[in-house]
Order: structure tokens, then C-alpha cells, then sequence
């Protein structure tokens, strides 16, 4: 059987955002990695960047399929899955009006507010309405600034005051790209969903100084098993609610002892390194790398049987606690 060509896209720093030379890192990577397990399953890689010519190779690769590894504006904004589309080319993932969509946090938090799920307080700084001051005391204190369409954590700051609020306000001018909502107490964890069913999750513990900086993981979190279901079901009502029930997604949610659980963003184009918090789950869940991948293309490409990943099988795995290092997700 003749190899299929399969395509790695990958970034690059050419976003003017927060965070986007951090996401142009985590994008090389992503791609070498994706490269080297299509190699492994059989198949033909097809590294192209998401350049101006892109659409040339795409035309000329005779592809498959395709694997992003893009994240950040470069995939959130869904300008490369559009591109795909239009050229009648699958791909690993949502749609590009879903994965715009999941990546503006304040839509997407509209469309989870919709469906009864719990998000955040929010209000935008900035645009043609900026809010009031009674408006943003109503928040409380204290608040998180954070940008609009983001990852990783890049641009995330703790304000304590109105004073702050007031300069990160007039700092915003006349853009809607900052949000500011209520600040949430609790345990971060961040679920992986693969088409829509959940496939584990990671607990993680940032730098109270440096929100993007992770300082510890841990996999799977130390919560009960009906706490574990819970935040499980959660996610997936949310993956369900927006659409992203194609490839891999994470949804992030915060858990308080005494309170309900809220969910702060659902990332439409999660990190796929090895090192990344999706391939750690997997790899909790008896998924090998390489099966994940395989995984990620069902569907779309048959891997060689000769060569096709089998899963293993692992039962009751203990928690594992991981300080982050510079291969870390941050």
C-alpha cells in the first residue's frame, strides 16, 4: 500500500499578539514531533509553514490529510482551517467558524453561559462601550485582566484595585481585546478531550508572581472520583456546546472545595508536543504518543497495519507529580 502524504502545518511568529513568540516555540516543536510519529506510523510528513505560500504547497503537497500545529492567533483565528477548507483538504480538528468561535473567550463564554454551564463574571475594556466604573466594582476585587483571543497564559495579570483597572482600562483605549472578570479561587485543572469523550486530565499550579509560568503538574489531579466525573462531564457539555468534537481539545476549569466548578476557556487548538499537557494525559491513559496520533487521524488515514500502535493498558494509575522545565507547557 502506498503511503499517504499527510500535512504537519506549522507557524510562525509573524502574530502580533501577546505570547506569540512563546506559541512559535511550542509550534516547532509540535511539528517535529508530529513528523517524526507520522514517520514512525508509516505515512509520508509534509512539513509546511503557514506562511504567504501556503496555499501554493498546499496545492502542490497532494495531501491527505493535514495536522496543525498551530496554535496561538495563528490557529485560534481559524484563517488556516478556512484555507483548508476551501481547498477541500481534511483535517485534524474543528471547523474554522468553530474554532474562531471557541478561541474568543467572550463568545465562547456567551455560548456557555447560553447552555447553563458556569463561566466567569466578565466585561470587555475598551470598544465602542467601555464599562462603568459601578459596572466593574460590581466584580469585586480582585480581578483578572486577560487578553480576549490568548493562550498559555500570556498577558494574564492579577489586579487588586480599581486604581489598577482604571490604568489597564485607559491602556486599552478604544480595543475590545481585554477582558476583565471576577477572580476565582481554586484548583486549576485542565481536561483532554478526544472527539468530545474525555481522556483524562492534568492538574496545574502557576507562579503566583508569573500567571504563563507553571511550577508543577500533576496527572491525574488529586481529586475524588466523583469529583474527576464531574469536572469530566462539565467539559464535555462545554466541548459539546461550541463544537469541538473533532480531535483533540482541553478544557480548563477551576475547582473550589466548597463552591461550584467554573470553566475558564475551552482551547480549540490545544498544544500536541510531546511535552505538551494533551500528550502527557494520553500517555497517563496507556495512549503512546504515536497511537495518539494515530488516533487524531481516525478517519481521515489508514496507518499501515504493519506498523499501527497498539494501546496499552494501564489500570488505576497513581498520581505523578511533574515540576515544570523549559519542555514544560507554559
Amino acid at each position: 500500500m502506498r503511503a499517504h502524504n499527510v500535512g504537519v502545518l506549522i507557524s510562525t511568529a509573524t502574530a502580533r499578539s501577546v505570547g506569540a513568540d512563546n506559541d512559535s516555540q511550542i509550534d516547532r516543536e509540535s511539528g517535529s514531533d508530529l513528523a517524526e510519529a507520522l514517520g514512525r506510523l508509516g505515512l509520508v510528513p509534509v512539513s509546511l509553514t503557514t506562511d504567504d505560500a501556503l496555499d501554493l504547497g498546499l496545492r502542490r503537497a497532494r495531501l491527505r490529510a493535514c495536522l496543525l500545529a498551530a496554535h496561538g492567533l495563528a490557529g485560534g483565528l481559524g484563517r488556516i482551517q478556512a484555507l483548508l477548507e476551501l481547498r477541500k483538504i481534511p483535517f485534524v480538528g474543528p471547523s474554522a467558524q468553530v474554532t474562531g468561535l471557541a478561541y474568543d473567550k467572550l463568545r465562547a463564554r456567551q455560548i456557555l453561559a447560553y447552555h447553563s454551564l458556569p463561566v466567569p463574571t466578565t466585561v470587555v475594556l475598551g470598544g465602542a462601550q467601555p464599562p462603568s466604573r459601578h459596572a466593574i466594582g460590581l466584580l469585586g476585587w480582585p480581578c483578572v485582566l486577560k487578553p480576549r483571543r490568548g493562550s498559555h497564559a500570556a498577558g494574564v495579570r492579577l489586579l487588586t484595585d480599581a486604581d489598577a483597572v482604571a490604568d489597564a482600562s485607559q491602556a486599552a483605549g478604544g480595543s475590545d481585546e481585554l477582558l476583565l472578570e471576577r477572580a476565582v479561587l481554586g484548583r486549576e485543572v485542565q481536561v483532554v478531550l478526544l472527539h468530545g469523550k474525555v481522556l483524562g486530565a492534568m492538574e496545574v499550579v502557576r507562579e503566583a508572581d508569573d500567571l504563563a509560568q507553571i511550577r508543577a503538574m500533576t496527572c491525574p489531579p488529586g481529586l475524588t472520583r466523583s469529583q474527576l466525573k464531574g469536572i469530566g462531564n462539565l467539559a464535555e457539555h462545554a466541548t459539546r456546546a461550541l463544537g469541538l468534537v473533532r480531535g483533540a481539545a482541553r478544557v480548563d476549569i477551576l475547582v473550589h472545595p466548597r463552591h461550584n466548578e467554573v470553566i475558564l476557556e475551552a482551547e480549540p487548538c490545544p498544544d500536541l508536543r510531546r511535552a505538551g499537557v494533551v500528550a502527557r494525559v494520553a500517555r497517563a491513559a496507556g495512549l503512546r504518543y504515536e497511537a495518539l496520533v494515530q488516533e487524531l487521524l481516525r478517519g481521515l488515514v489508514d496507518v499501515p497495519e504493519r506498523v499501527a500502535p497498539t494501546r496499552s493498558v494501564r489500570r488505576a494509575p497513581a498520581p505523578v507529580v511533574e515540576a515544570a522545565s523549559p519542555a514544560a507547557l507554559q
